[in-house]
C-alpha cells in the first residue's frame, strides 16, 4: 500500500507539472526545463517552460554571475483606469507557441494571456550579443484602455555589500540616457532619484546605457527600433538609489504600430 501511495503521489505530481507547463522544454543541462536557451560570449538568456525570462551575465572567468545579478525580463499589460493603473502580468499556465524548444534560437514567437482574458504576442530575435524584443496586444479582453510594455529589471546587485562601502564601490556606476528630444543626462547609481519623473524619463527615452561595477565593467545598451519609447522605474515606484534595483521599460505604441513590428533592443558589451 505504501508503494502504491508513493507511485500515485508521483503520478499526480507529474500530471500536475505537465498540465501547468504550456511551453515545450529542453531536457539537457544547462537548459533543463527551458523553452529557449541562448548563449553568447557575454551572457546567456533563457525562457523557462513557465515563460519566466532571465539574462545571466558571465564573469571574467566565464561563469554566470548568479541570481542577484540576473536581469529579469517580463511582458506586462497595463490597464488604465483614469487616475489609476493596474499592471497585469502573464499567467504562467497560459503561454503557448508553435516553435520547438531550442538552444540555438534565431527568432521565437510566444502567445500569452493575463487576467481579464487579455492576450498578447511576444517575438524575440537573437543575433549573438544583440537581442530584439517586440510585442503587441492581440485581444484586450475585458480590460479598459490596455497598453503593453516589456520590463527589463535589474535587481539589488550590491545586496551583500556593507552599507559603508557602497558609496566608494559605486562611484563610477552610471546610467546614461538620451531622451526622445535628444537631450542627454547621466545618473548616479548611489543617489536616490525618481526615475519615472518628468525630469528623468520625460516624454520617453530612445537610448540608454548602464554601467555598474557589480557587472565587472560590462555595459548594457538599450535602444528602440520603430514607434514606442523607453522609460525608467524604481522598485515599488518609490524614489531610491538605482543600486538598489531599477527597471528599463519599453512601452509599445499600438496606434502607430498595430502589427507589433517595433523592437526593444538590448546588447551587452
Amino acid at each position: 500500500m505504501i508503494h502504491q501511495k508513493s507511485f500515485l503521489s508521483a503520478l499526480l505530481l507529474a500530471l500536475s507539472l505537465s498540465a501547468s507547463a504550456q511551453l515545450p522544454a529542453l531536457s539537457e543541462k544547462p537548459w533543463l526545463g527551458h523553452f529557449v536557451g541562448h548563449e553568447c560570449r557575454e551572457y546567456r538568456f533563457g525562457i523557462k517552460e513557465t515563460g519566466v525570462m532571465g539574462l545571466e551575465v558571465f564573469s571574467s572567468k566565464g561563469a554566470a554571475m548568479g541570481f542577484d545579478k540576473t536581469v529579469i525580463f517580463a511582458v506586462e499589460i497595463v490597464e488604465n483606469n483614469g487616475a489609476t493603473k493596474t499592471i497585469r502580468r502573464p499567467l504562467s499556465e497560459a503561454f503557448t507557441t508553435e516553435n520547438a524548444a531550442t538552444n540555438k534560437p534565431e527568432k521565437v514567437t510566444l502567445k500569452g494571456k493575463v487576467g481579464g482574458n487579455a492576450e498578447f504576442e511576444l517575438v524575440i530575435e537573437f543575433d549573438d550579443e544583440l537581442m530584439k524584443l517586440g510585442a503587441r496586444i492581440t485581444n484586450p479582453g475585458t480590460l479598459k484602455n490596455p497598453t503593453l510594455q516589456i520590463r527589463s529589471r535589474f535587481q539589488k546587485v550590491y545586496h551583500h555589500t556593507p552599507e559603508d562601502k557602497l558609496e566608494e564601490l559605486t562611484k563610477k556606476d552610471r546610467i546614461d540616457v538620451v531622451t526622445i528630444d535628444k537631450k542627454r543626462d547621466k545618473l548616479s547609481a548611489f543617489d536616490p532619484v525618481d526615475l519615472a519623473s518628468e525630469k528623468i524619463s520625460g516624454k520617453g527615452l530612445t537610448n540608454l546605457r548602464v554601467e555598474m561595477k557589480a557587472y565587472e565593467g560590462k555595459r548594457f545598451e538599450y535602444s528602440i527600433e520603430g514607434p514606442g519609447r523607453i522609460v525608467l522605474g524604481n522598485p515599488g515606484d518609490v524614489a531610491t538609489a538605482p543600486m538598489h534595483g531599477f527597471s528599463v521599460i519599453w512601452q509599445a505604441d499600438a496606434a502607430k504600430d498595430p502589427e507589433g513590428k517595433a523592437r526593444f533592443v538590448m546588447e551587452v558589451k
